[in-house]
């Protein structure tokens, strides 16, 4: 099984799939860099290190302090969780690190690397069109951390929650991501 991680806001009375609860599958927006249409498929975030799952949700605060509020959302804690793939769903990642598959499919760096959703998406769409069940791609805070978006509708039956943990400052995984965006920890 391939293992990714995802931080979220958790309610731990919520029924898993409900809102706030790890296996929570946020609906379509259009808004996410390799976003789908809305009429393909929900995607569901995922990064291949607690550190870089948690980067990503303390991100707004860089070169800034992270304090104990900034670790809530909706009014509850974030909490990292470890989201597993059977071998089968994850063997049908378009790797987007290889730079075979990038010549095979004709893409450029820059263009997966862009902030601009009119260049990214088109990517994911056509990874979707293609039969994939996702893909993966480097981080921009650093090129060794690894990040994946999956496609729900073709990964939803192999795909595994564990048990979250309540992201602290005491968590290791948080002082690495700080440490790597400059961010002072004051929790």
């Amino acid at each position: 099984m391939a293992l990714f991680w995802r931080v979220f806001p958790w309610d731990p009375d919520v029924n898993e799939g409900n809102l706030f609860s790890p296996s929570y599958i946020p609906p379509a927006t259009g808004r996410g860099r390799f976003d789908l249409p809305a009429a393909c498929s929900p995607v569901l975030y995922v990064a291949e290190s607690p550190e870089y799952a948690i980067a990503e949700a303390i991100q707004p605060w860089r070169n800034r302090p992270l304090r104990r509020p900034h670790l809530l959302r909706a009014g509850r804690p974030l909490a990292l969780v470890g989201v597993q793939l059977e071998p089968d769903e994850s063997s049908r990642l378009l790797d987007l690190c290889n730079p075979r598959t990038l010549q095979r499919h004709r893409l450029k760096p820059d263009r997966i690397a862009s902030r601009r959703r009119r260049t990214t998406q088109p990517i994911a769409a056509s990874a979707w069109d293609g039969g994939y069940a996702g893909l993966r791609w480097w981080s921009s805070f650093r090129g060794d951390w690894h990040g994946a978006v999956l496609f729900m509708e073709r990964v939803r039956r192999g795909l595994h929650f564990g048990e979250p943990e309540v992201v602290s400052g005491d968590s290791p995984a948080l002082q690495e991501a700080a440490g790597v965006l400059g961010i002072t920890l004051e929790i």
